[in-house]
């Protein structure tokens, strides 16, 4: 079937989503199915569409029945179209208040199958006098990754390390221009080059232990190199939520706030390396450091939420209705993080449909001054399953406690292990009545929420989450444990 034909027909949908009007497209698209105009060939890129329309309409449950159909109707699919779709429906997942964590672990530790026709390259020990780190990214510019990553480019020691940056897109910005500077190697790959031709030029490069920085973000693009096994040490653990679920992937970093001793290992195709204190590093965006203002503690309490709206469910939606029930006259600002304008309106819509009381919050789009709106609340209230990790960062930062709630799986705990470095993990709950208790009690609380102000942003800055240099320098260890470890296999 010609997919020219199939861009005509789906058109007017594509059109319809990008003037943000997703309830219209879905009911296009809707009618166009009932009228049985698409071919069985057709039907995956059908299913993909409907994925989009509910995405966009915050309907995560039903995004992710779309993927799901989707792949369980592969005629006329690439594999490489399977394998990007399969990596977004596991990446939607994370925002799903339904999956549960052995859902989760199936599904992921299913994606080997979709890499088992791979060729992978064969590595014999090298002699390099450094030890060459390469850093694989969907983008190495300004993202929410970089800002938990850069100064593992920028600040390595030289004299035992290299370092190459791989981008899979050539958006620039300050960042970019920084890394080029500093590293020892640069490439970025055409989108129209073949992973194989891409992992072909890593593996030449003769890297020792490559870093996916993407895994199944970015529609798993980064993972489709490393299922190649251009290195012979491939780790993760920056810059997504679960497992790589690849046997390509050796080693998965994280902490023991997120992963605790004994806990969690059977969640990871790979072997978890964990940090004893934090396994991120904060590098705050340069705007932080400037904000001006001086908090004030306001009355009546207003909460706040500054995280992509799309992490919004409908239980946390209830937890915050009944916070607000039990403290008299208190707000809530829920500012996007993300610049989608759609979102708000698809969240004033699920609010409304709730009964959520529409004088008792106020929504509004992403914005320069988002940081200077922090001072305009007094407590965050995160988000679940999917916490905050920037964000909360942020917050912590500006001087804001953070409402935590945490799971049994690693992406639900990144918020608790941030908590637990600036010493509030008992801000953090273990369910949503505890989640809903500790913000009431600590609403009521005025001159702890005043002492937080006054001292968070100071033992944030002096925290294992900001300690850049130590951080690297751990990083750095880590890397040389696991290469000694290959070299000691590699003799046998």
């Amino acid at each position: 079937m010609d997919y020219i034909a199939m861009d005509e027909k789906l058109e007017p949908v594509t059109q319809l989503l990008l003037a943000r009007k997703p309830q219209m497209a879905l009911e296009r698209l809707q009618f166009m199915i009932h009228q049985g105009i698409f071919f069985p060939e057709e039907m995956w890129r059908v299913y993909q569409r409907l994925g989009d329309c509910y995405f966009a309409m915050l309907d995560v449950e039903k995004t992710r029945e779309a993927l799901w159909e989707c792949l369980m109707h592969p005629t006329g699919m690439p594999l490489r179209k399977q394998q990007e779709i399969y990596s977004n429906y596991l990446f939607v997942s994370h925002y799903s208040s339904k999956i549960t964590d052995e859902e989760m672990r199936k599904k992921h530790f299913l994606y080997n199958q979709l890499l088992q026709r791979n060729v992978l390259f064969t590595h014999r020990k090298r002699k390099h006098e450094k030890l060459r780190i390469g850093y694989l990214a969907p983008m190495h510019c300004k993202n929410v990754v970089s800002f938990f990553s850069v100064h593992l480019m920028t600040m390595y020691d030289r004299s035992r390390f290299e370092v190459y940056c791989y981008s899979l897109h050539e958006e620039k910005d300050e960042i970019t221009t920084q890394l080029k500077e500093q590293v020892d190697g640069w490439h970025v790959f055409p989108t129209e080059q073949k992973k194989r031709e891409m992992a072909e030029k890593i593996f030449q490069d003769e890297i020792d232990i490559l870093v996916d920085l993407g895994v199944h973000t970015s529609g798993g693009r980064t993972l489709q190199i490393m299922g190649y096994r251009p290195a012979p040490v491939q780790m993760a653990g920056i810059g997504y939520m679960s497992t790589s679920g690849m046997h390509a992937v050796d080693y998965f970093l994280t902490d023991c706030y997120c992963d605790p001793t004994g806990k969690n290992d059977g969640d990871f195709t790979e072997k978890l390396i964990r940090l004893p204190q934090s396994h991120f590093c904060y590098m705050p965006p340069e705007r932080i450091l400037q904000c001006k203002g001086v908090y004030q503690l306001h009355d009546p309490i207003w909460f706040g939420s500054f995280n992509n709206i799309a992490k919004i469910t409908e239980p946390m939606l209830r937890n915050w209705m009944k916070i607000l029930q039990r403290v008299p006259k208190a707000k809530l600002l829920i500012k996007n993080a993300s610049k989608n304008v759609w979102n708000i309106k698809a969240l004033r819509r699920k609010m409304r449909r709730l009964g959520f009381p529409e004088e008792r919050y106020v929504l509004e789009e992403s914005s320069a001054d988002y940081l200077d709106r922090y001072l305009d609340v007094d407590i965050i209230l995160d988000t679940y399953p999917y916490t905050g990790g920037a964000s909360t960062c942020d917050a912590l930062l500006r001087g804001l406690p953070v409402i935590s709630r945490y799971g049994k799986r690693h992406g639900t705990r990144f918020s608790y292990s941030l908590l637990a470095n600036v010493g509030l993990d008992d801000l953090a709950a273990a369910n949503d009545e505890e989640y809903v208790e500790k913000a009431v009690a600590l609403a009521n609380n005025k001159e702890r929420i005043k002492a937080i102000h006054e001292n968070l942003p100071r033992i944030m800055m002096k925290s294992p989450i900001m300690d850049v240099k130590g951080y690297v320098r751990q990083i750095e260890t880590v890397y040389e444990q696991v290469w000694q470890k290959w070299m000691i296999r590699a003799k046998g």
